[in-house]
């Protein structure tokens, strides 16, 4: 994708390619400068402390960066590539690039750094093309669940990194997750419900619990409280007991998979009992 903002509209390159000729009359300069710098030698303890041949060198390397620029070597386009969901004008911002600032000056390691603390981007490349245009790709991340926890909503990705917290209604399909550290350890259960869809179609939440297990929040309201480890085990058992008894669609408040080999199953207290037939005296 081509981002191409008002402050980067194209120059005729004809134009920048004359101007060529600059290029090694500046480079002199700025040489000459650098050399008498360098005259001082041993002598210029002094100046060394004082911050003047600091400043001398600093002023050297503008007046280099200004002629590479005035030579054509300047920032003119931006193109991205890999961007899918991620803001155009925020990648363009954490460039902090000017149209005509010089391209050799351009600090990509920080760039690059500016731009991976988007939410949506998990990793980024950063390539000078010459003369003029700054090249990036990006690779964005790849949304996981809907995080809820202290009051507040976000959308998360499978390494639990927060990609962003408002607009999240756009994503109201994806799994929601419940408490904390579950950003952290909601892949691998996610990852295993898609092998129970009995189980997966009438989960509404995820909740972790102390963050060391998971109770499934069911859309009627039954809490599945899932055991520490051997989840798949647990798992099986309840798509079986579904299966077989209908679980799901019976009056029940809690089912407990956590004791190995055993579902305990907690009924709600006001549930009618249905009354015992009536038999006849004989």
């Amino acid at each position: 994708m081509r981002l191409m903002p008002s402050i980067f509209r194209n120059e005729d390159r004809k134009t920048r390619r004359s101007q060529s000729g600059k290029l090694r009359r500046r480079l002199i300069k700025a040489g000459i400068l650098t050399a008498t710098i360098g005259v001082f030698g041993g002598g210029g303890w002094y100046l060394i402390q004082s911050g003047w041949v600091s400043e001398r060198i600093a002023a050297a390397n503008a007046s280099f960066m200004n002629a590479t620029a005035d030579a054509g070597l300047s920032v003119q386009d931006v193109v991205v590539s890999g961007r899918t969901r991620a803001n155009g004008e925020e990648i363009l911002a954490a460039l902090d690039l000017e149209r005509g600032s010089p391209i050799l000056d351009v600090d990509m390691a920080a760039a690059r750094k500016r731009i991976e603390s988007i939410g949506w981007i998990s990793s980024a490349e950063i390539a000078r093309r010459l003369p003029d245009v700054i090249y990036v790709r990006v690779v964005e991340r790849q949304p996981l669940a809907i995080w809820q926890h202290d009051g507040k909503s976000a959308l998360v990705d499978r390494a639990g990194k927060i990609i962003q917290r408002t607009g999240l209604d756009a994503f109201s399909e994806f799994p929601l997750i419940v408490g904390e550290g579950a950003p952290h350890q909601a892949a691998q259960l996610l990852d295993l419900l898609r092998a129970y869809p009995t189980v997966a179609n009438e989960t509404e939440a995820a909740v972790r619990v102390s963050n060391r297990r998971w109770n499934l929040r069911l859309h009627n309201g039954i809490d599945v409280r899932l055991p520490e480890k051997n989840i798949a085990t647990a798992l099986d058992r309840l798509e079986e007991f579904q299966r077989e008894h209908a679980l799901f669609d019976r009056d029940v408040i809690a089912v407990d998979l956590r004791v190995p080999d055993r579902l305990i199953v907690r009924v709600n207290p006001n549930a009618a009992i249905p009354a015992k037939a009536r038999g006849k005296d004989t």
